[in-house]
């Protein structure tokens, strides 16, 4: 009896580890979003850095033969998380150009998230990587 139960035990065990090969996600851990081949050859470079009391982003693209529209956005909150407000710090036309530059002085205490959008001419945006800066004190 015993042999038999040892052996249905072994079997059951390895249907259950079979059966549930999902992945698993501790409570509290965040799956990082990927950016998409097409959309991360688009910016050449996107960099932020401090200078004085503000925060100046610096960026540049591959191609701009069909961006119509650059906006700078920051957000104090999580990046990732699809409710975070994106404040917009500025928008530019494209003027074909191979690099852009925007200084932002309304900067708080704290980790800053910035990204830049760019707006095609059929409606559409790609994003940037994100570029985070802390501030300590102003």
């Amino acid at each position: 009896m015993k042999t038999q139960f040892s052996s249905f035990a072994i079997s059951a065990l390895i249907l259950s580890a079979t059966t549930f090969s999902a992945p698993v996600i501790s409570p509290g851990v965040k799956e990082v979003p990927t950016v998409e081949q097409s959309q991360a050859t688009d910016f050449a470079f996107f960099r932020t850095h401090r200078q004085g009391k503000g925060i100046t982003a610096v960026w540049g693209v591959t191609s701009s033969t069909e961006v119509v529209s650059f906006s700078v956005m920051k957000t104090y909150e999580d990046p990732y998380d699809m409710y975070s407000e994106w404040e917009e710090v500025s928008s530019t036309g494209c003027n074909g150009s191979r690099s852009y530059k925007c200084t932002d002085m309304n900067v708080s205490p704290g980790l800053i998230n910035y990204k830049v959008v760019a707006l095609l001419n059929d409606g559409s945006t790609i994003e940037s990587a994100l570029s985070t800066v802390q501030i300590v004190r102003r």
